[in-house]
């Protein structure tokens, strides 16, 4: 559980919480997000379950961001 925990806590809360924080700026700039994300997002490896879910959770957080910051006009996207 220390793995998964350090490896959530720097693939996936740490984009959460840096997008948090930014967000204000990109929307008053019109600014972009971009994201790095992994095949391993899509594509299952052998023993790297963790940080498999880590990249699938990057992919779908920068869907849903996509999607809410568009009014906003700030682009999120996300590179493999």
């Amino acid at each position: 559980m220390n793995v998964y925990d350090d490896i959530i806590r720097v693939n996936v809360r740490a984009v959460l919480q840096l997008t948090h924080l930014a967000v204000p700026h990109l929307a008053q700039s019109k600014g972009n997000i971009v994201n790095v994300s992994s095949v391993c997002a899509t594509r299952t490896l052998p023993m790297m379950i963790t940080y498999n879910m880590s990249k699938a959770a990057i992919m779908q957080f920068t869907k849903c961001c996509a999607l809410e910051l568009a009014a906003k006009q700030v682009r999120v996207n996300a590179v493999k």
